[in-house]
């Protein structure tokens, strides 16, 4: 027992002094960094900037600043590089692979860091803000340290931690191991159908947009003709469109023009529940016209969800689709996870 303690201690240390090693070589570090640009500038970012110069985290690094209107002009001058004004902020987040914003300017005014917080939101960007007084806690903002600063940040969604993670990614992965095994005969029989109906390819493989943002394939059994969008592009399915297959109709109320989607539970692009995704043709301008409908994005979308069998699909209201979908973020629980399955096998409104 003393000879596996003395070992076991002697092992742990000399691996940590390792992997230390390997983190702080630049180019891993480059790597694992996350990129932070600062909004504005105080005497508290110059201090952890001054503090850090020189030195490579593997944690965070600050890549520069950009002014603002009411940035106080005193004797600090900035040992970051400035990139530009407030005005150019979406494209420097494109340009520079920004990771987390942090408003540094305290004479931002409410209406501005409103516009910021929303901006941050639409392009997949951490927002934070550094507190005036670290004694104001709000309620669902967190005190965190970015790069050695103190700031209030977002955070404490069901979903963020760890193991809530770990429990939908396991039920994900055991539901659709299950969900392709027990659907093989029903793709068969379906998918005999539609080409006797339609000849051509069963499955249609869809582009859609997923957690973060990223697009995927996502799969189906064909319900429609081969050229349901020639010349007319992206577009809702409607009631008793006329694109649809006579076997499709029966399909899209029943859901089981879905079930080949359990192949994208199973690869990570999707989960067993969750906001369903959309096709990016759809989407390119709601991020700008439904205030927090990239909120949607921040976990993975679902084969099923609470807006769906609320009776929010297809072409109906996104407000209202949005706001269920959020909910579901905000309240997810491996519980309602179960409900919502259970659900969707009893509400069918609106699929078609």
């Amino acid at each position: 027992m003393l000879f596996s303690f003395l070992s076991i201690f002697l092992l742990v240390f000399v691996w940590r002094q390792v992997l230390s090693a390997i983190l702080h070589q630049q180019e891993f570090a480059r790597r694992l960094h996350q990129r932070v640009i600062i909004i504005g500038w105080n005497e508290d970012v110059d201090k952890s900037y001054q503090a850090c110069s020189g030195k490579l985290s593997p944690i965070f690094a600050i890549i520069g600043y950009v002014s603002t209107n009411h940035f106080e002009q005193t004797d600090l001058a900035p040992g970051a590089p400035l990139l530009g004004c407030v005005y150019e902020l979406e494209a420097l987040f494109e340009k520079q692979a920004v990771d987390v914003a942090v408003v540094a300017d305290r004479n931002t005014p409410r209406r501005e860091l409103l516009h910021l917080a929303n901006l941050c939101e639409q392009t997949h960007v951490q927002f934070a803000l550094i507190p005036e007084f670290f004694e104001v806690m709000v309620a669902g903002l967190r005190a965190n340290y970015v790069a050695g600063l103190p700031v209030l940040s977002v955070t404490g969604l069901p979903l963020d931690r760890f193991t809530n993670q770990l429990l939908k990614r396991a039920t994900d992965v055991v539901g659709a191991l299950v969900g392709l095994l027990l659907s093989l005969p029903v793709i068969f029989i379906f998918g005999t159908l539609v080409f006797l109906e339609s000849p051509g390819p069963i499955f249609y493989g869809q582009v859609r947009t997923g957690r973060k943002g990223h697009e995927f394939k996502m799969y189906k059994i064909r319900s429609m003709r081969p050229d349901a969008e020639a010349g007319k592009g992206a577009q809702w399915t409607r009631e008793n469109d006329p694109r649809r297959l006579r076997v499709g109709a029966f399909m899209r109320k029943y859901n089981i023009d879905e079930v080949p989607q359990f192949w994208n539970v199973l690869k990570g692009d999707m989960s067993l529940v969750g906001p369903r995704p959309e096709r990016p043709e759809l989407i390119k301008n709601f991020k700008c016209e439904i205030p927090h409908y990239n909120a949607r994005h921040g976990c993975l979308p679902g084969l099923t969800g609470w807006a769906q069998v609320n009776g929010w699909r297809g072409n109906t209201s996104l407000e209202q689709r949005i706001r269920h979908d959020i909910w579901y973020l905000e309240n997810w629980s491996f519980w309602l996870d179960i409900k919502i399955m259970f659900l969707t096998f009893m509400r069918r409104d609106n699929a078609y």
